[in-house]
Parts: C-alpha cells; sequence; structure tokens
C-alpha cells in the first residue's frame, strides 16, 4: 500500500512539474517547507493550518511524510535501487544535520530564504523536475548520495526531516522490535535510514520513515508497528543523555549563527543573479524582497502559459520574467496562485490587472506610423494589443503613449511590426516600443481601453 501511493504521489509531482495543469500545484502548498515559508512571507491561515495538521499526524503516526509524500525522498527510492547488494546500517548524522536545521532557521529569521533554496527538498525537486539550468549538479549529487547510502540527504542535511523526526521520537505509534528476534541484521542492512540497531534490538525513532521494508524481510515477525504504550515488543531505548542534547543544541546554536551571515550577504548574491531584465512576476514586490522568499522551485516557471518566466542563471535564484519572449496576459494570474512559498503573492486577477510590472518606453523615431506618415500608413497594433489604453491613437493613425496607464505587461511590443532602426546618434538600434524593469511593482491608472 505505501509503495502504490507513494508511486501515485510521485506521479502527481512530475505532473505538476510537466505543467500539465497549474490547478494540481496546489498539492505543493499542503508541503511543511513551503508552508513554513508561505507562513513566514505573510502570515497565512492555510499555511498555519498545513504545518499544524502535519505536526500533530507525525505525532500520532511517526514520520510518514518522508517516505509516503515528499517528492525528494520519493526520488532518491527510485535511484537507489540501481545498487544491487547489502547495505550496512547507516551512520546517525545528528550534528550535522541540526547545523544545517539551525542555519537555515536563521536564515530565515532574518529574512532569508537562501537555506531552503539550497537544501529544502521539493525546491531541489522542482528544479530537477522542470529541467532547469541549474538541475544537473542537484541530480548528480543527489543520486550519487542515494546509490551510495539510500536515504542519506534525509539523515543528514534536509532540515524538514529534521524538525518530523524531533516529533516522530515521541510519536504515540512506532516500530518495534520483539523479543523473537535473532539478530540476524537483515533488517538493519536493509533500512534506507540506517535508523535500526540490530545488535541492542532498538529503532531510532527520529530516523524511521515508516517505510515498513524491515517488516517485509524481517522472517521472524519481530519487527512490529504498535502503539508506543504497548508491551509488545521491546522498548526503543530513545538516548535521552544530557551531553547528546547539549552537543544538539549547540549545534543548532552555531548553524543559526551561520545562518545568520548567510541571510546578510545572500540577499544581495541572490537579488543580483536575477536573470534577463530583473523583471519580476506580477506580486513580487522588490527584486529585494522577492530574492530573499524565492526558493528557485520553478513551478511558476512550467505553468506560465506564456513562458515567459525563466530561471536565474545555473538555477540558483529568484525567477524572472523575460518578455522578449512574449507578454504577461492580462487575463492570467497562474503565477501567483501556483506559488507555495508566498515569495509571488497571491493576486486577484482584477488586481494584478492594475500591477505594473516594468515600464514601456516609446520611440516615435522607430515607429512605422510616424516614419510613414507621409504615405499614409495606418499601424494601430500597439493601441489594439494594450489592454489598458496605455497606446491609443490619433485621428491620422499615429499613437499616443500614456505612462500612467501602463502597467508593463509586454503586449505592444510584441505586437510591434517596426522593425529596430538606428539613429544617427552612434547608431544605436531601437525598437519603437522597449520594455524596461522599474524598481518596484507599483499600480497604474484605473482606467482602461475601451472594450477591455
Amino acid at each position: 500500500m505505501r509503495v502504490v501511493l507513494a508511486a501515485a504521489a510521485f506521479c502527481v509531482y512530475c505532473a505538476v512539474f510537466a505543467g500539465v495543469s497549474a490547478w494540481l500545484s496546489g498539492v505543493f502548498k499542503a508541503h511543511p517547507g513551503p508552508a513554513f515559508l508561505r507562513l513566514a512571507a505573510s502570515f497565512s491561515a492555510s499555511a498555519a493550518a498545513v504545518l499544524a495538521a502535519t505536526a500533530v499526524l507525525t505525532f500520532v503516526f511517526g514520520r510518514f511524510f518522508c517516505s509516503f509524500l515528499c517528492p525528494f525522498g520519493l526520488f532518491q527510492d527510485a535511484v537507489s535501487v540501481l545498487r544491487a547488494g547489502k547495505r550496512g546500517p547507516g551512520s546517525d548524522y545528528a550534528v550535522l544535520r541540526y547545523a544545517v536545521l539551525g542555519a537555515v532557521l536563521g536564515a530565515s529569521v532574518c529574512g532569508s530564504a537562501a537555506g531552503f533554496l539550497l537544501v529544502e527538498p521539493y525546491s531541489n525537486f522542482g528544479r530537477m523536475a522542470a529541467f532547469s539550468s541549474g538541475a544537473v549538479v542537484v541530480f548528480v549529487l543527489i543520486t550519487a548520495a542515494a546509490v551510495w547510502k539510500k536515504r542519506l540527504f534525509c539523515v543528514s542535511l534536509c532540515p524538514v526531516g529534521t524538525v518530523l523526526g524531533c516529533i516522530s521520537r515521541h510519536s504515540l505509534f512506532r516500530m518495534r522490535i520483539a523479543g523473537n528476534c535473532v539478530k540476524c541484521g537483515i533488517c538493519a542492512m536493509k533500512c534506507p535510514t540506517g535508523c535500526i540497531d540490530a545488535v541492542t534490538g532498538t529503532v531510532d525513532g527520529e530516523r524511521c520513515i515508516l517505510c515498513m521494508q524491515c517488516i517485509d524481510v524481517c522472517r521472524t515477525g519481530a519487527l512490529k508497528y504498535v502503539p508506543s504504550f504497548s508491551r509488545e515488543g521491546m522498548e526503543p531505548h530513545p538516548d535521552q543523555s544530557r551531553r547528546r542534547f547539549i552537543i544538539k543544541g549547540a549545534a543548532v546554536a552555531a548553524g543559526a549563527a551561520a545562518g545568520a551571515v548567510i541571510a546578510k550577504t545572500a540577499g544581495g548574491i541572490l537579488g543580483g543573479r536575477t536573470s534577463v531584465t530583473g523583471v519580476l512576476p506580477p506580486g513580487a514586490g522588490s527584486i529585494g524582497r522577492f530574492a530573499s522568499k524565492c526558493t528557485s522551485c520553478q513551478l511558476c516557471t512550467v505553468n506560465c502559459p506564456s513562458g515567459i518566466i525563466v530561471p536565474a542563471r545555473f538555477g540558483i535564484g529568484p525567477v524572472s520574467v523575460d518578455l522578449s519572449k512574449g507578454s504577461c496576459l492580462f487575463s492570467c494570474n497562474t503565477c501567483s496562485r501556483v506559488c507555495p512559498t508566498g515569495a509571488i503573492r497571491l493576486l486577484e486577477l482584477e488586481e494584478k490587472q492594475r500591477l505594473r510590472i516594468a515600464s514601456a518606453v516609446f520611440n516615435a523615431g522607430a515607429c512605422i506610423a510616424f516614419q510613414e506618415f507621409q504615405e499614409g500608413t495606418r499601424c494601430g497594433l500597439c493601441a489594439k494589443a494594450c489592454p489598458t489604453g496605455a497606446f491609443s491613437l490619433r485621428s491620422n493613425g499615429t499613437p499616443v503613449f500614456r505612462k500612467d496607464r501602463c502597467i508593463g505587461c509586454g503586449a505592444c511590443a510584441a505586437a510591434c511590426a517596426a522593425k529596430p532602426r538606428k539613429f544617427i546618434s552612434g547608431g544605436v538600434e531601437v525598437n519603437a516600443v522597449v520594455m524596461e524593469e522599474i524598481p518596484e511593482q507599483t499600480f497604474a491608472a484605473r482606467e482602461s481601453a475601451p472594450g477591455v
């Protein structure tokens, strides 16, 4: 049942990142990583509900999310079959994973999503599934790690898994090893996270992801999934030593300090990695804000109907809008609906239709209507394409541009029939309409063109 459910979830994730249907992207808003970022971006009742529900279900059933629903974890399971033979018991990378958790939280508290961008499982899977420019490195590293030690990423780096593990350690239902265990060690060799100690007969509830593979291979039926208050099976003997608690706490503190430093330096670096023009999707706000919230999951890039949202260089950094590829559709707010982290603020269509994401610059010297005015040429394509009435036509057919109505959607530039003309001074080629970036998104005048 676990395999079937996990396979179904994995297919849905792949379909979402293939751009099959934007409405399916809502499943990622139910993931704890994006929900945490959405809550941090601006308070969201739905994000708070997702985090609360995940915590409660994990406390009751254990760390089921990593085995049933995490796309990055399911990918590792699929890749790990490439290595034949038995695997030995895994190591507990407690200090490393708590340091990573501290760094991610520290950066988040300081207003940066840089930590999530690098190690959050959902975002990394998104870059791979969307075949973004930065996916190759992630794919090679995670594939090598999974072939070597299966769920190594989950045990040593994943901040979401670390938090769920802390809760799962005290869950009401957990794996136990009964007294009829013969200590053959097969279960420990099969375990993808190395959480089983066959010698002492214990299962580390913090690392156990409830994959149930140990139950499947146990020849004596010693492994059972039972209530924590049940007397059946051995006690899990959790390590509650003061020394271990202090070490973990120190790792979190050190990681948090490092995360604060990352947050201070990452803003400028990531902000400078916006590709092409620096134009951002509607709802992103300023480049600084967007760079601190976007985890480059690529969900907006694959679902944009115009294909104008593009990844940053090498896929590391916030996405941006390339208006040379087309225009931002006036009747579309898909990117704000699919964004699971709140980096692109959710906008109602009416609000989005007033939001200025760029600015058009009109060059009459390159316009067909002005250049061939004596011949009576009437073009008017810019006025026909403009959805807000920023472009209108005089009685003689020449266009008039009102900048206060322009939202920078790029429809005029995409429709313009004029070829670039060279100005005499310097021989610089200039289009009739050029789209320029703006420092921060603002609202344009409300008045619309006739018939819009």
